[in-house]
């Protein structure tokens, strides 16, 4: 049973009671116990009834919940598809768009990194917008800010691939190495680091998350759905053939 399904039924359990004490006015107390008791046997002897009423509450949840994606993601289509300000990987003519937002710190981040790679690789028709979506704190920011920076020298997938291939946490230092080992021009990169237009991208990614009701990272986005949490082939798989209609 679902999250949502038990709290479904204990708030029924709560309603039951409360229904037949707000009878009392109508009911004197052996039609009230009867009302009770006929209620409970019920119940006890078809608990099928519950069940079924409530999965068809779940399913009509799942179902407003699933359009009310569709629509945020259709009215903020622009944003999340063609921000200049995003770096496009994979195919740019790609058939089907997959959209990431990431943080360089975060542990399912690094371990999706890998497979979506080379599942975009290996399918050869996909889209992919990498979003930087820094939530882990200065570091991260830091780490996102760098990477933006790479790609004025043209070394953004180099400078993003060196970053998530990383041991160990981030820092200032250990950045600035990644940077050199990237072949990133390092005090160029800590120069245009200090560009507004960055703090600026990373501000639309997180009122865009927000709008979306993306709030971890990693988060992908294909085929008019948010698929939160670590990808790998057989989810890619999957994300994508519901994007084609498969």
């Amino acid at each position: 049973m679902t999250a949502f399904l038990r709290t479904a039924l204990f708030t029924l359990l709560l309603l039951v009671p409360m229904a037949a004490h707000a009878q009392q006015a109508k009911f004197d107390d052996k039609a009230k116990a009867e009302i009770e008791r006929i209620i409970h046997d019920y119940l006890v002897e078809n608990p099928e009834v519950l069940v079924k009423a409530f999965e068809e509450l779940e399913r009509r949840h799942d179902d407003a919940k699933l359009a009310q994606t569709r629509a945020a993601l259709a009215e903020h289509a622009k944003a999340l598809y063609s921000d200049p300000g995003d770096y496009v990987a994979g195919n740019p003519e790609g058939d089907v768009t997959i959209v990431e937002f990431f943080d360089y710190r975060c542990g399912y981040c690094k371990r999706s990194f890998q497979p979506l790679m080379d599942f975009v690789k290996k399918d050869g028709n996909v889209r992919l917008v990498l979003k930087e979506f820094p939530i882990l704190g200065p570091a991260s920011l830091e780490a996102a800010k760098a990477a933006m920076a790479a790609r004025k020298q043209g070394r953004y997938m180099e400078m993003h691939s060196a970053l998530y291939t990383h041991k160990g946490d981030l820092d200032s230092a250990a950045i600035d190495a990644i940077a050199k080992k990237a072949g990133l021009d390092v005090a160029k990169m800590r120069k245009d680091m200090e560009d507004p237009a960055f703090a600026d991208q990373v501000s639309r990614n997180y009122a865009l998350a927000q709008a979306l009701g993306i709030d971890g990272t990693p988060a992908f986005v294909a085929g008019g759905a948010v698929f939160p949490g670590m990808a790998d082939e057989d989810r890619l798989e999957q994300m994508v053939a519901n994007a084609r209609g498969g």
